[in-house]
């Protein structure tokens, strides 16, 4: 079974076993340790490529070239929990729990694992989650699978066990 990588120049880097995918992107140079890894044959790969090629493309024509190499968006995210409660992503993403990003606002859900849920802002695509959780995550009322990247827009719900948040994304 052949894996994949998605760079966020709109590359498709194969390797033959899971962890031994190239350190750079071949295209541009970008690191790839911090994009996810996908069974060549999944359908999310040829989503999220038909969305970098079409973001690259409206891209070239509206937008001089950046030098930021990092594939992280120009927006800001936050979750908002449904006591009012504002947990902000920084922009570079992180994992939200008791212990990581949200600490202070989740440490009265002990139904939150430690490390709940990875949060990745990328451009072109949104917002990048993936479940690390013990108890389970939902989006918009249905269960994403265990370390599994998920595309999720604004203003989905993200259910954290039994935590309802809005995820919100301002853009810049």
């Amino acid at each position: 079974m052949a894996f994949c990588k998605i760079c966020v120049c709109g590359e498709k880097i194969v390797f033959q076993r899971r962890m031994s995918y190239p350190e750079n992107c071949p295209s541009c140079g970008r690191r790839t340790v911090e994009y996810s890894t996908y069974p060549e044959d999944d359908p999310m790969v040829e989503e999220l490529l038909r969305q970098y090629n079409a973001a690259d493309t409206n891209n070239n024509e509206s937008q001089p070239e950046s030098d930021d190499v990092s594939g992280v968006a120009d927006s800001h995210c936050s979750l908002h929990l449904e006591n009012g409660v504002v947990i902000n992503i920084p922009d570079e993403g992180g994992i939200v729990g008791r212990t990581e990003i949200g600490a202070e606002e989740l440490a009265d859900y002990p139904s939150v694992s430690r490390k709940h849920l990875k949060v990745i802002p990328r451009r072109s695509v949104g917002v990048i989650v993936e479940d690390l959780s013990s108890y389970g995550t939902l989006i918009d009322g249905k269960r994403i699978e265990k370390n599994t990247p998920v595309r999720v827009v604004s203003n989905s719900v993200i259910t954290l066990c039994n935590v309802d948040a809005k995820l919100i994304v301002k853009e810049d």
